[in-house]
């Protein structure tokens, strides 16, 4: 068996996408009558403060909507009537004006707003009586929304994803750096939900809202080459907070998977490092023993031992091989039955460059045989 091949029995044939270089040319926003958003210099959004903190289209700026059809738009003489830019021209608010400084005649400011462009009209127009060339997103907000609904739908079956088991979450983000400075595509979902397996000090109000989520994932979804394969930590239908969309899941729990395989000290000592509250014991058992079943109470006072001792590796090793690990396995166990299973990746240490070197020799069989999946 290798990494790479493919058999029908792990569903359908994947379409050829030919010379396509990213998923932004199968899914474009000319669904929502508008360039990609790239062709834009500048993005702004006239919505609430509220609203734009919820979602926006990433890297868009936030203008104060106007009060009535002129609002802030324009200020100085000549700005107290909603049509005063239509006889005097005045000057720009200071917040639009430093916004739009920076574009050329030559380059388009796309403006979009809540209200199906009641809002983001007259921003256009007045910046259109200045000089510039100005898309406005027809619809308003709704529209793009249901634009990122249909792109999450759609995408992920469009992408060959591979998965990388392991236990915690932080042991995924490992794997997935060391990929990334192979060269390969990665995907780092629990970074863009701001939540990690058993990451035992962070809350979900660290977590951005849902829709903040949603189009990030579609912009780094669309960023792919389909003809290569997209390397994820495995994870479930939730991110704390985080609803995964519905065909994401769908797709990694039948993507072909690789479980990380290291040591349980090499993996206790990453741990120590990557989670802070590794560094209080007695709060680190009271907080992982309240995850999933309770354990034994002759396991739980042997921890309550190590850590009185001062064995600090001796008691992560056993908090992770004797408890976290089996909990992990059942709860993939239905996602484990639908996979392929692939070679598992091998590492005598969790450290960047034992990783590496670890990935590298891991890919190098398929690269041998000039798979493009390795490439």
């Amino acid at each position: 068996m290798t990494l790479f091949s493919e058999s029908s029995k792990s569903g359908p044939a994947l379409v050829s996408f030919g010379a396509i270089e990213s998923l932004a040319g199968v899914f474009h926003p000319h669904a929502i009558e508008i360039q990609d958003f790239p062709h834009y210099s500048l993005l702004i959004d006239v919505r609430s403060a509220s609203e734009y903190e919820d979602d926006h289209i990433p890297g868009a700026v936030r203008l104060d909507p106007p009060n009535g059809s002129a609002g802030p738009l324009t200020s100085g003489p000549g700005a107290a009537t909603p049509m005063a830019h239509e006889v005097s021209m005045p000057v720009l608010a200071p917040a639009l004006a430093a916004a739009v400084a920076p574009v050329r005649p030559d380059q388009v400011i796309l403006v979009y707003c809540g209200r199906g462009g009641l809002v983001s009209a007259p921003v256009a127009q007045v910046l259109r009586r200045r000089g510039w060339t100005v898309d406005v997103l027809l619809g308003g907000w709704i529209n793009y929304r249901r634009w990122v609904q249909a792109g999450l739908e759609v995408l992920p079956r469009m992408v060959q994803f591979r998965v990388i088991v392991s236990t915690l979450g932080t042991e995924g983000a490992r794997v997935l750096r060391a990929l990334r400075s192979q060269g390969h595509q990665v995907l780092d979902l629990e970074t863009l939900a701001g939540a990690q397996r058993i990451a035992l000090a962070r809350s979900s109000r660290d977590q951005p809202a849902q829709a903040w989520f949603e189009s990030q994932l579609l912009k780094a979804l669309r960023e792919i080459d389909p003809a290569l394969p997209v390397w994820v930590a495995d994870t479930g239908p939730m991110l704390g907070a985080i609803t995964l969309p519905g065909a994401m899941n769908d797709a990694l729990a039948i993507a072909p998977a690789a479980e990380m395989q290291a040591g349980i000290a090499a993996r206790a000592s990453a741990w120590a490092e990557d989670e802070a509250l590794c560094a209080d014991a007695d709060t680190l058992i009271g907080v992982v023993t309240s995850l999933g079943p309770t354990p034994a109470d002759e396991l739980t006072t042997r921890w309550r031992d190590l850590a009185s001792h001062g064995l600090p590796s001796v008691l992560l090793s056993s908090l992770l091989g004797d408890h976290l690990d089996p909990i992990y396995r059942q709860l993939r166990t239905d996602r484990a039955s639908r996979q392929r299973v692939l070679p598992p990746l091998v590492s005598a240490s969790l450290d960047h460059d034992a990783l590496a070197k670890a990935v590298s020799d891991w890919l190098a069989p398929a690269a041998a045989h000039g798979s493009r999946i390795a490439t």
